[in-house]
């Protein structure tokens, strides 16, 4: 029977079996620093605000969730001792957290700590991803969750970042404390670079690397470059990024699921316009995801989509006609918006002047805001393209002072109900949170509803191919497409490009 496994698993097979052979030539030793990067600068380090793939990154390796959802999809304990107890109505779930679990400060994480820190998500920003629950309660050692309805879902959904547990269920600020397998050592927003030391005392184990430096990068080819001059162990550009380059040692590369969600996100400078469904299926239908996903593309999978939620998860599969826009619908859509809206009107329309914001330090975003721009420009609206850092774009967003921006969504890539949840969410849509909450959130009802009201513009789902020093080993992607950065262990010595080893 042949193997239909996504090329992407057969890249992590492939790794793993080689792990397991490094594994049996000798134990992993502790020790070592490795540099690498991140997909652009974490704007925030609390894990209940976490959207982009730079800081799910940072939130699990700074703190950790109950559950895990593995490579495979499936639904681990992670700081739980088990799955949930349910009673015969399945709408109270009883879970005991492990014993003798420490916070990097030196305290021990309690029953208190988990009940404040999913009380903080499911009233706040966590809300999409916690919706289901009504109240949650310590008793002794054991939590007490009550839901709305019965939720299968429920390991998963408090396996998502804003679920993570942080000390008092506090907001950890720019100085972290959590339990995760790294401790913030330092963070220097201005030179781009995070310190991450190993915790000794981590409840799963210490992790083989003693230190962890992670930066980000404003220049294109600015990581490429630190990685291939031998200046960084990893790299999530490396040598694709000069066809036909060798790096200074010998590399590999593991590449995860397509599971970050790049999109376009509407703000309220012009509220009467981007608020307009006209105006923003104009927008969708005008945009050609063939020429976009071809031009970002350094060599990972990289896969256009009208919908948040991936093929993997039951998604719609873009079609080739849809890859390249209807620009006569697209008009279409338009010249009925400019009937509700006296700014799109033909006569002002030239008077219009949408802004584009993008994060800065995100390789690729400049070039999907220019090609978003173009989509404008066939539309006969004006733009202007604004780079901004991270704390930036998070705050003018969340104050709703901007046009358009270019965002970044990651879940586990075979899940559908994050994925609609959180689009929404990104939207500052609250439609699926509710939805989830009474227990009837289907992926019709989702689609229907996100194809009406497009509360955000999806564009393409992205993996990520890490390239690695030979000498790294224990590298993989979890199931929302984060490098398992605390796995990774160094084994033998670095080897010069076209040397023998």
């Amino acid at each position: 029977m042949s193997d239909e496994r996504p090329t992407w698993l057969l890249v992590v097979t492939l790794a793993v079996a080689g792990i397991t052979a490094a594994h049996a030539e000798t134990r992993p030793r502790y020790g070592g620093k490795i540099e690498g990067s991140l997909l652009g600068s974490p704007g925030t380090l609390d894990p209940v605000h976490a959207q982009s793939h730079a800081e799910i990154t940072v939130a699990e390796l700074v703190f950790d969730t109950l559950y895990r959802v593995e490579l495979s999809g499936a639904v681990e304990p992670r700081l739980a001792g088990g799955l949930p107890d349910l009673d015969a109505t399945r709408t109270v779930a009883r879970l005991t957290v492990q014993k003798g679990v420490r916070f990097h400060d030196g305290s021990l994480l309690t029953v208190q700590d988990v009940v404040a820190s999913l009380e903080r998500a499911r009233t706040g920003p966590g809300r999409w991803a916690l919706a289901p629950i009504t109240s949650i309660k310590a008793t002794g050692d054991v939590i007490e969750l009550t839901l709305r309805t019965p939720t299968p879902e429920l390991p998963m959904l408090l396996a998502l970042p804003p679920a993570a547990i942080t000390k008092q269920g506090k907001p950890p600020g720019e100085r972290p404390i959590g339990s995760g397998p790294f401790e913030l050592e330092s963070i220097d927003r201005p030179n781009h670079r995070m310190v991450l030391k190993a915790f000794d005392d981590h409840f799963a184990g210490r992790p083989y690397i003693d230190r962890l430096v992670l930066s980000w990068f404003d220049a294109p080819d600015g990581e490429a470059r630190k990685f291939e001059e031998g200046k960084a162990e990893l790299s999530a550009r490396g040598v694709a990024a000069f066809t036909g380059g060798q790096p200074k040692y010998r590399a590999a590369y593991v590449e995860g699921p397509a599971a970050v969600l790049v999109f376009v996100g509407f703000g309220r400078a012009h509220p009467d316009v981007l608020g307009d469904r006209g105006f923003r299926r104009a927008l969708d239908q005008s945009l050609a995801r063939g020429p976009l996903v071809a031009a970002v593309t350094t060599g990972e999978r990289v896969v256009g989509a009208r919908e948040p939620a991936p093929v993997e998860a039951g998604g719609l599969a873009l079609s080739i006609a849809a890859s390249n826009g209807d620009l006569a619908t697209a008009q279409a859509a338009l010249g009925s918006a400019a009937t509700r809206v006296s700014a799109l009107a033909p006569g002002k329309l030239a008077q219009l002047r949408l802004e584009i914001l993008f994060e800065e330090t995100r390789p690729g975003d400049r070039e999907i805001a220019g090609r978003v721009a173009r989509a404008l420009e066939k539309l006969q609206i004006q733009s202007v393209i604004t780079a901004v850092s991270s704390t930036v774009l998070r705050e003018r967003v969340a104050r709703g002072t901007c046009d358009l921006w270019i965002g970044q969504l990651a879940n586990p890539i075979t899940i559908a109900t994050p994925w609609w949840t959180a689009a929404f969410a990104a939207g500052g849509d609250d439609w699926a949170a509710t939805q989830l909450a009474a227990g009837s959130l289907t992926p019709a009802a989702a689609q229907q509803t996100f194809n009406d009201r497009l509360p955000i513009v999806p564009l393409m789902f992205r993996a990520i191919r890490m390239w690695h020093r030979s000498d790294i080993h224990g590298l993989r992607f979890d199931a929302s497409g984060r490098p398992c950065f605390a796995e990774m262990f160094l084994f033998g010595h670095a080897v010069l490009t076209g040397k023998k080893p």
